[in-house]
């Protein structure tokens, strides 16, 4: 799994890429530190580039999730193929960590503009 973080206004962009394999939690620290160093409390993980998501990715997302919330932010999910979907569905995580069809889309929910997300 490789990632890639960039800060647009205020928003963390997290790009993942490749597959979720265990031992790659050292990189999830990363990320979340780099966040927390810059003071970012908005972020949206892009899945475009992720093929599936396993146990490893979703306990990502949730400690990203919850890292974020008690700083009084917020992670969105993006562009998940349709087999990341099954699984966000599936284990419900969506119903915590909204889903967007898309970057744009993404950043307007997290910036008030627009309320409605889906599984």
């Amino acid at each position: 799994m490789r990632f890639k973080t960039e800060i647009r206004e205020g928003v963390a962009v997290v790009r993942l890429s490749g597959r979720f394999v265990i031992g790659s939690d050292s990189d999830f620290l990363c990320v979340r530190k780099h966040l927390e160093e810059t003071g970012t409390v908005k972020a949206i993980v892009d899945l475009r580039e992720v093929p599936y998501i396993d146990s490893t990715g979703l306990a990502f997302v949730v400690d990203l999730h919850k890292a974020l919330k008690a700083r009084g932010g917020k992670v969105m999910l993006t562009n998940a193929n349709p087999r990341v979907r099954e699984v966000l569905a599936l284990t419900r995580i969506c119903e915590v960590v909204p889903l967007a069809a898309d970057l744009d889309s993404a950043e307007a929910m997290l910036r008030g503009q627009e309320l409605a997300a889906s599984c």
